[in-house]
């Protein structure tokens, strides 16, 4: 079977009642999130094989990651790290929702991550070579230079190996030192990288790109060589794939929590398209899974594939 596999961090998600301020909680709900483990989740739940590759600490919070992971049937394949050593702990985020004017807010607390300690040594590489599909994002690399050069080797080793190799932006501002500390590292792993998913954001703002989805892709496929660009954003999905740009507009959603809806289009594309092949069967499969996990508290998007393909089928009606 098709399998994906993805690497990068995971940390766990604390969130006050939607209403509520941190600073007056009485009670957190607590999640896994990780934009990487995020798409593995929904790549899972469309049909294929998904594998996460990580570092944690061994400790009751790193192995309450790994279990909620596993509980959505992924394979976790962890470094674990010892309690007491230099980067030893999960990362944090601590979150309150509310609507306008307020809007959501939230507080992070990643320093000693476990992920911020990998470097290229930790990478499985064999296990890497044998995927059909390998994605990351550039969350993973801001976390530190030695999870740069992970990141340079796991794509470098999945290209090698002849898996689609799928790399998305996901822009995180607290993580880098500004747009063009972005820019300068994640166009370097871009020789490697088949498929560059960005949403419409972070491709004006990291890739100084900010036309219409169309032409963004075109004009960063006609920079870098990728096969494939994809452009996501509110709007919908575009692709460029080849001299052909395919268009799916969203769909509309009643949302409880949009916080993985971005990792539930990737996982979901890109596993879609490494089963048909297909881009334009691939975005309706991406755009359908965003708009599901939109409905779902949490960023793991739960989704079904009979739900999927319900959304789908009714794309055109």
């Amino acid at each position: 079977m098709t399998e994906l596999v993805a690497f990068g961090e995971t940390g766990l998600r604390l969130s006050a009642t939607p209403g509520e301020r941190l600073e007056t909680a009485d009670r957190l709900r607590v999640r896994a999130s990780g934009p990487e483990s995020n798409a593995a989740v929904a790549a899972r739940r469309v049909g294929v094989e998904a594998t996460w590759l990580s570092r944690l600490p061994d400790t009751p919070l790193g192995n309450r990651v790994a279990d909620e992971l596993r509980g959505y049937d992924l394979d976790v394949v962890v470094e674990w790290v010892e309690a007491g050593a230099e980067a030893d702990r999960v990362g944090l985020t601590f979150e309150e929702r509310a609507g306008p004017p307020r809007g959501d807010a939230a507080v992070t607390d990643r320093l000693g991550a476990a992920m911020a300690g990998v470097s290229m040594d930790d990478v499985p590489v064999a296990r890497v070579e044998g995927a059909d599909v390998a994605y990351t994002t550039g969350a993973t690399p801001a976390l530190s230079p030695g999870a740069a050069t992970a990141t340079a080797r796991y794509l470098k080793a999945a290209s090698d190996g002849g898996a689609t190799t799928a790399l998305d932006i996901a822009y995180r501002p607290d993580r880098w030192d500004g747009p063009e500390a972005a820019r300068e590292t994640l166009t370097e792993f871009f020789p490697a990288v088949d498929v560059l998913l960005t949403s419409e954001a972070d491709a004006a703002t990291v890739l100084d790109e900010d036309g219409q989805p169309a032409a963004a892709a075109n004009a960063l496929a006609a920079d870098h060589g990728f096969e494939t660009v994809v452009v996501h954003g509110a709007r919908g999905a575009t692709a460029l794939h080849g001299s052909t740009v395919h268009e799916v507009e969203a769909v509309e959603a009643e949302t409880r929590d949009d916080a993985g809806a971005a990792d539930a289009f990737a996982g979901a594309f890109c596993a879609e398209l490494a089963v048909t092949d297909d881009v334009e069967v691939a975005l309706r499969t991406g755009v359908a899974t965003a708009a599901l996990a939109r409905t779902v508290e949490g960023s793991v998007p739960a989704v079904r594939r009979d739900e999927v393909d319900r959304v789908v089928a009714g794309m055109d009606d």
